[in-house]
């Protein structure tokens, strides 16, 4: 996909003010207010994006309505069903059935107050259980999905990177508040086509969008600003996509550093790869979404 390749080299370019003034002084510690000052840049930086795409180069897009012609049994063991109904993106309509929404046992309750345990979360270990709002303003626990994959991207309303991913790049998408996508940047949709060979569709796949800074760049989002967020890019619950409002308990530099990102669970609940920042972190093409297809598929 032409468009995968040339996002490393116009990844660099997403967030422009990135702020060079805030590079002069020392991080703030966990929880400093100073996170949260005026001299914070608005606009959250994405450089990982550039460095986890230098390479490989990206697969080869086939048409996969003329390979299962060829080969319909060749085709199918290469391939998930569901990349024949990818979603356009933007604000196309979708032509696609929903997924069975994920069941959940016990309605979680959402405390703010409550002390924010386990994060930032590491690779290895059981995914923090985040109870927060969701888009239709019901309660939502990280363990709600257990027994699926969860594909969690971290997002701040004005990461440039995450109006990208979200599908702000594709065929007949608009702005979401006058704000320009990375330019070259695809959607995460279209990268999990091609580097897990997986829609989001899939059944046993529950997207989360862990919206944790609003329009400013600095504070929590604006339960209003998260709805017409999901509005806008087509983000249904009742298709296992669900878009959290983050609170103030996640206002940090550590946080911070992890937009955009994206971290995969498994079914038990265990973090399995993040991507972010972070050059510890795992490229996004090369092992988180392998990993993915992994996980859907049974390989562990």
């Amino acid at each position: 996909m032409a468009l995968l390749g040339s996002a490393a080299l116009l990844a660099l370019t997403a967030c422009d003010g990135g702020g060079a003034s805030g590079a002069a002084s020392p991080p703030p510690a966990p929880g400093d207010a100073r996170a949260n000052e005026p001299t914070t840049p608005a606009v959250i930086d994405a450089e990982w994006v550039a460095s986890k795409f230098q390479a490989p180069p990206p697969p080869e897009t086939k048409d996969w309505a003329r390979e299962i012609e060829r080969d319909p049994i060749a085709a199918l063991k290469q391939m998930d069903p569901a990349a024949l109904q990818r979603r356009a993106g933007g604000s196309e309509q979708r032509t696609s059935q929903p997924a069975p929404t994920a069941q959940i046992e016990h309605a979680a309750v959402y405390k703010p107050d409550a002390p924010l345990r386990g994060w930032p979360p590491v690779v290895g270990q059981f995914y923090p259980n985040i109870v927060l709002r969701d888009q239709s303003g019901q309660a939502v626990a990280i363990s709600d999905f257990k027994g699926k994959v969860v594909l969690i991207e971290l997002v701040g309303l004005t990461c440039k990177a995450c109006h990208a991913f979200s599908g702000g790049n594709e065929p007949g998408a608009t702005r979401f508040r006058s704000i320009q996508p990375q330019p070259g940047l695809p959607s995460i949709e279209r990268f999990t086509t091609s580097y897990a060979k997986l829609s989001l569709e899939h059944p046993d796949i529950v997207f989360v969008q862990l919206v944790l800074y609003g329009m400013d760049g600095r504070s929590p989002p604006l339960e209003a600003d998260v709805r017409d967020w999901a509005k806008h890019f087509q983000l249904n619950r009742q298709e296992n996509e669900y878009v959290l409002i983050g609170d103030r308990r996640f206002i940090s530099p550590q946080t911070r550093a992890l937009i955009p990102g994206f971290h995969l669970v498994d079914q038990s609940g265990i973090l399995r790869a993040m991507s972010s920042n972070d050059p510890r972190h795992d490229p996004l093409h090369s092992a988180l979404l392998p990993r993915l297809a992994e996980l859907v598929k049974g390989g562990g």
